[in-house]
């Protein structure tokens, strides 16, 4: 984020990280660490980026943990846990499932941890959070859920985020209903990918992207303005966010709600693409379009009443990339299939042979780790445990599915 303090705001704001570290836990799985504030109520997530040094880098703000947060709207009044007196905060579970806990005279609300990997990760690299809300109230109450994250990575480019069916350059709201899997916020190194949609579970009502200034002032929902820029001047220049909103109803004395968002390193195939059975040829073309041409897109027209850049012309074919290269138009949510050119069967049959280039990247990090892990077992002489062993050959498998010949001495 970026935010203009003045020296009196900066010196207690310091005192706080400097404090907050002190009571900070930290949970490592894999490449991903989980580290909870016990004092703030707060978590906080770091992907390994170089295995050799054991180099972590955060995937979202971490300056000030206080900017992501969980809060509850309830009877037309906020309580952001961890920053008031109403709700006690405790930290209960185990090793690798933490949870944070909040409860008051009223209403309990559990943050559960627990380590997940996406579809190309060998190892962990990201969070499941369970969220479940508990009414203790005798009267039925109106109770809402927020979860906001205060993203950074992608803030230096337009647009600062991506689904794996379109960009997000202004103000969006994306409902439960809405075929996109996943968002994802990178920088030039790696990236932040949160669901959307996660199966058999029950998921928030809605997402939000827009500045995290105006979420963060409003007391749960602020109004939506379809387009409207992430920039709130002057002191809000690109800082956007995203926020998961569980909306407001009733709750009875015992009632239980539920809101399940997995957030993990950017892993181009999603959080399981093997159970995606819509993912086809063309969704793995979107995605490798987006990651390789969208960032530098930036002449492409916008359309401020979906929020997406506008690629393709007359000719179906997009000249706004960089060096003019043609590439098909990306498929939105909102086109419809029999617009789609169809394609001659020698063409697809070739195009479904190829690795699209940010899923290569991702399959070259995956490969790297994967040869990383094997050498740390046979220097330390310590025999991986079944389940282990069983994740590295799928792993392997998997690649050498995609690959074919360059993996046949594997």
């Amino acid at each position: 984020m970026r935010k203009i303090y003045a020296v009196s705001v900066l010196i207690p704001v310091l005192f706080v990280n400097i404090f907050s570290n002190l009571c900070a836990a930290e949970y490592t799985d894999g490449r991903i660490k989980l580290v909870i504030d016990e004092k703030l109520g707060r978590f906080s997530l770091y992907y390994m980026t170089d295995v050799e040094r054991r180099l972590y880098e955060p995937l979202f703000w971490e300056k000030d943990k206080r900017t992501s947060f969980l809060s509850a709207y309830i009877d037309n009044k906020e309580y952001k846990m961890g920053n008031n007196s109403e709700f006690k905060m405790v930290v209960r579970g185990e090793k690798n499932k933490p949870s944070l806990v909040f409860e008051s005279r009223f209403l309990s609300i559990t943050e559960e941890f627990s380590f997940i990997r996406t579809a190309s990760s060998g190892v962990s690299n990201g969070v499941r959070i369970d969220i479940r809300v508990e009414s203790w109230s005798p009267q039925t109450i109106n109770v809402g859920v927020r979860l906001l994250i205060d993203t950074f990575l992608g803030e230096k480019y337009i647009p600062p985020f991506r689904t794996d069916l379109r960009t997000i350059g202004s103000e969006t709201i994306i409902d439960k209903t809405s075929p996109d899997q996943y968002w994802i916020s990178r920088n030039d190194a790696y990236g932040l990918m949160g669901s959307i949609f996660v199966e058999g579970t029950e998921s928030q009502d809605f997402i939000q992207f827009a500045s995290w200034k105006r979420m963060n002032a409003s007391k749960f929902k602020m109004e939506y303005v379809q387009g409207r820029s992430f920039n709130s001047t002057p002191f809000s220049v690109k800082d956007s966010a995203a926020c998961y909103f569980l909306d407001t109803k009733p709750m009875q004395r015992w009632g239980q709600r539920m809101m399940t968002v997995l957030l993990a390193a950017e892993d181009n195939y999603g959080f399981d693409g093997d159970k995606m059975p819509e993912r086809s040829y063309q969704r793995e073309y979107q995605q490798s379009v987006i990651a390789t041409e969208s960032y530098g897109a930036y002449d492409a027209p916008y359309d401020t009443a979906t929020g997406r850049m506008q690629y393709g012309n007359a000719s179906g074919l997009n000249t706004a990339s960089p060096g003019g290269m043609p590439v098909r138009p990306i498929q939105t949510a909102q086109t419809s299939q029999a617009a789609q050119p169809v394609q001659p069967a020698e063409t697809a049959k070739k195009d479904r042979g190829l690795v699209p280039l940010g899923a290569m990247r991702v399959d070259v990090m995956t490969l790297r780790e994967l040869i990383y892990k094997v050498d740390e077992y046979i220097y330390s002489g310590i025999m991986p445990s079944e389940e282990e062993l069983k994740g590295m050959e799928a792993t392997a498998a998997k690649l050498k599915a995609r690959y074919g010949s360059v993996f046949s001495t594997f």
